[in-house]
């Protein structure tokens, strides 16, 4: 995240957090979380961020390797 500029508000990570609760919940592995402006794959067996970008990275980016999508 400091290496792409890309920061939450606490709120964000609540929220954040939260969404991996929930695909958790779904039995998910890795889920794709989009926030407003910003996506992240996490690892949810490992409650781990592997990958964050901000909408500029995300324009013709394919997403592989997620079972669960969860929007904030």
């Amino acid at each position: 995240m400091k290496s792409r500029g890309i920061s939450f508000s606490p709120d964000m990570m609540k929220g954040i957090e939260s969404a991996v609760s929930r695909a958790a919940q779904k039995g998910s592995k890795d889920t794709l979380v989009l926030t407003g402006d910003n996506a992240l794959i996490v690892s949810v067996k490992n409650n781990t961020v592997v990958t964050v970008m901000d909408r500029q990275a995300m324009r013709e980016n394919v997403f592989t390797n997620i079972d669960s999508t969860v929007v904030v």
